[in-house]
């Protein structure tokens, strides 16, 4: 298989993720094991990842000069450190403003005092549950956009006790190439039916 083979289907494969995960309800946690790590070597190579649009203070790389940081918040939430870690880098490298939360105890301070713009949280945590602290999240900072991820089988279990209650979440299944994850991230923060902080 040539290289432009290997693209064409890498790009089909992430196409596929897309529309499947664009169904909604439980149909968006989707199980993907035929690769168990992060391919973050070659995501920071790729320069067609989508980060936050330049503004005017953003001049972007159109005129040759460096992005600005970002305005746009993100909170990261796993107890997996060199996963938390590590998706923090990929979101700064994509000019976001990124703090790490190792615990639902201390998000639920970080957002609380920093008000992120995005959480994304990883639901089998310690102590608190992620999908727990996405409720908690939703009902006391709607300003806070959520977006779960998980690799254990009874998450669906756990979501379908959310919606019961009410509550209704999107999860990426772990691993979640890191694309995916920016480019979800990227579209939540543009929803301009999702509230803005006051």
């Amino acid at each position: 298989m040539g290289h432009g083979d290997t693209e064409q289907k890498s790009a089909g494969i992430r196409n596929r993720e897309v529309a499947q995960r664009r169904k909604g309800g439980l149909g968006r946690l989707r199980h993907d094991c035929q690769t168990s790590q992060y391919d973050f070597d070659s995501f920071l190579s790729d320069s067609s990842i989508p980060g936050p649009t330049p503004t005017a203070s953003q001049p972007g790389n159109v005129t040759g000069m460096p992005l600005k940081k970002s305005t746009r918040r993100i909170l990261i939430v796993d107890d997996e450190v060199a996963i938390a870690d590590t998706l923090a880098l990929i979101f700064r490298t994509q000019h976001y403003d990124v703090r790490v939360a190792y615990s639902a105890e201390r998000a639920i301070e970080v957002i609380a005092e920093w008000r992120p713009d995005l959480a994304i949280i990883d639901v089998m945590l310690p102590e608190m549950n992620g999908i727990d602290l996405a409720i908690v999240t939703k009902s006391n900072h709607r300003g806070c956009h959520v977006l779960l991820f998980s690799g254990h089988s009874n998450t669906a279990i756990l979501l379908e006790e959310a919606v019961k209650k009410g509550h209704q979440f999107e999860v990426l299944a772990k691993p979640v190439h890191p694309s995916v994850m920016l480019e979800r991230a990227s579209e939540l923060l543009a929803d301009p039916d999702e509230p803005a902080w006051d």
